[in-house]
């Protein structure tokens, strides 16, 4: 299924996030800030590229699963963006490496910094995230080391250097003491359990890194698709 995305009325308010959050103002290391209606397009898209790529299988819903962001932006101005999935597991390691999903990295770290709990919270988006932008770089980089290759000459040649891409990525966004502001963009509100273990958990460590969560909604029993403020999909 193919969406066609676009700006509600082809405009987006130029202010910066979190103006009326109650939270103090991030340091404005860069001018540009994250724009609402950029913030909701990068997650529309991701989530339509997801879909895209998932559309052959027919006995498969991705839009039963989460999607989340994690905008990072760094003090010397610069940024990065990490996407994780809530049900990756269940998507091939080649396709994984192709839509840029971040890997689960909670069970290689000490247990005193992990976010979420020891039930399935690990496993959700926000903790995903927030572990992901914890870890070392040595850490990240095991992650991506597998000792399954196949045997196809092209695939293995393809997967080897999806997986080298995927390192050299890891580097970026890899020391915590660096970053200036994080927001974390959700399609499903985020439960009680991350609120608690993770969102909360990360701003009681790093005051001094304000995180701001934005959640659309989503509500995937219901039928409620993510509530978009200035971004229109409509379904093909």
């Amino acid at each position: 299924m193919i969406s066609e995305i676009s700006y509600l009325g082809g405009v987006c308010p130029a202010g910066p996030l979190g103006v009326q959050s109650g939270l103090p103002s991030y340091p404005k290391v860069d001018p540009r800030g994250w724009d609402l209606g950029d913030i909701e397009m990068a997650i529309a898209l991701k989530r339509a590229e997801l879909n895209q790529v998932m559309g052959y299988r027919k006995d498969y819903d991705a839009e039963e699963h989460n999607l989340c962001l994690a905008l990072i932006r760094f003090q010397d101005g610069s940024s990065e963006i990490l996407v994780a999935y809530s049900n990756d597991s269940a998507i091939p390691e080649s396709t994984r490496l192709g839509l840029h999903l971040i890997p689960n990295v909670y069970d290689k770290l000490p247990p005193n910094e992990r976010f979420g709990c020891d039930g399935m919270a690990q496993y959700h988006t926000e903790p995903k995230l927030l572990n992901y932008l914890l870890a070392t770089l040595e850490v990240r980089q095991t992650a991506y080391r597998r000792q399954f290759l196949p045997r196809d000459p092209l695939y293995r040649f393809i997967l080897q250097r999806q997986r080298q891409q995927a390192r050299a990525q890891a580097v970026l966004s890899s020391d915590i003491k660096k970053v200036a502001a994080v927001v974390i963009v959700t399609e499903i509100d985020c439960c009680s359990t991350c609120t608690a273990y993770s969102i909360a958990r990360f701003r009681e460590r790093f005051p001094g890194i304000p995180l701001r969560t934005i959640e659309l909604g989503k509500q995937v029993k219901g039928g409620v698709k993510p509530q978009y403020r200035q971004v229109t999909v409509n379904r093909k």
